[in-house]
């Protein structure tokens, strides 16, 4: 005998309880339904996340190229030990303390001695590296790469549909108990029900 085929398609609809079966009482309709909801919760949930993310993305990259428009790189000379590491995406420190001591020359030969920001890590003492600074020769941080705004948008996007995720699968979970404990009274009372039937035929 032929064993029917089961599809991917055909398994996500015996997943959701789509199929047409007699058999199915109120109960399972209800938790097809809590089951489709939940689905579509998590799917939206997924969407939203997307496009909020996605739009704090591209305001974010236009606000660092218009930093980046109004700053230079500017070769200096680095006058201690940069810290080491690196940032998870692997791109210079964001240099939040005090920077690193280093001398560089202005375009009328005037040298100048001060911290500077963002300079690759691990770089040693009298090293020349280049570093942002402004129209005035004054050392900025540097502005946030676009790699780092990816990791953060991804970041942000699977925080955001795990927390929600979790939430909808709790409620999931709660109304799915409430349900089988509905279906095991109901199969009770049916099972009292015949038994009794049983018992007058009987007698």
């Amino acid at each position: 005998m032929r064993q029917p085929k089961y599809t991917l398609g055909r398994r996500a609809v015996r997943s959701l309880g789509l199929t047409r079966s007699p058999l199915r009482r109120r109960v399972d309709r209800l938790e097809r339904t809590l089951r489709i909801l939940s689905s579509l919760a998590v799917l939206a949930v997924s969407v939203i996340s997307f496009l909020v993310v996605l739009g704090t993305y591209h305001r974010g990259l236009d606000e660092a190229t218009a930093v980046r428009s109004h700053l230079r790189q500017v070769p200096v000379v680095l006058l201690s030990e940069t810290p080491g590491g690196r940032t998870p995406v692997g791109s210079v420190p964001p240099a939040r303390g005090p920077g690193v001591p280093a001398t560089w020359t202005l375009p009328d030969g005037t040298m100048r001695t001060g911290n500077v920001f963002g300079a690759p890590a691990g770089a040693l003492g009298g090293a020349s590296v280049e570093v942002w600074m402004d129209a005035d020769y004054a050392p900025v941080r540097p502005p946030v790469e676009p790699a780092d705004l990816r990791f953060r948008a991804g970041a942000t996007v699977l925080g955001c549909v795990s927390m929600f995720g979790l939430m909808i699968w709790g409620l999931y979970q709660w109304g799915r108990g409430r349900l089988d404990e509905r279906r095991d009274a109901d199969w009770t009372r049916e099972w009292l029900l015949f038994e009794r039937q049983w018992r007058d035929r009987l007698h």
